[in-house]
């Protein structure tokens, strides 16, 4: 089976499965795991499916860094953990995080599907969420707001 045969959505879901079920401390680690499930994935492939899931290394107790799947919470954690602000300008939102941390947020609001976002555009550490049409950026930064502070 090649990444032809395979679905983008079928790839990621062994990708979640892997990562739950085995310490996998690179890319190349992550390849060979699917290469052994019969899935050819170039080391990109497996680059952007991490960032699409946000999946990243975190320091086990052990010190040592392997991937690992997002914190339960989803969203909410992700917010609460990266953001350390959220602005608003006409139909835009404009959320704020650490050096790098951009593109995991966006994807994990990407992947929330709020009713009030139409999408993202990431940088580094700043990214735009597009209000839908009839929405304001002040509506989409309140209820991003409210989803990190749990309410």
């Amino acid at each position: 089976m090649t990444t032809s045969t395979v679905d983008r959505h079928q790839r990621q879901a062994w990708l979640r499965e892997l990562v739950a079920s085995l310490r996998l401390t690179s890319q190349s680690d992550i390849v060979a795991a699917l290469a052994r499930r019969g899935v050819t994935a170039t080391q990109a492939t497996v680059s952007r499916d991490l960032d699409e899931l946000g999946i990243a290394k975190v320091r086990g107790a052990d010190g040592e860094l392997s991937y690992q799947l997002p914190e339960p919470g989803g969203l909410g954690q992700l917010l609460r953990q990266f953001v350390s602000s959220v602005a608003a300008s006409g139909n835009l939102a404009v959320v704020r995080t650490p050096p790098g941390a951009a593109g995991t947020v966006a994807s994990a609001i990407d992947a929330a599907e709020l009713a009030e976002v139409l999408g993202t555009v990431q940088g580094d550490d700043t990214l735009l969420v597009v209000a839908v049409e009839g929405t304001t950026g002040t509506a989409v930064a309140d209820r991003l707001t409210a989803i990190k502070e749990g309410r």
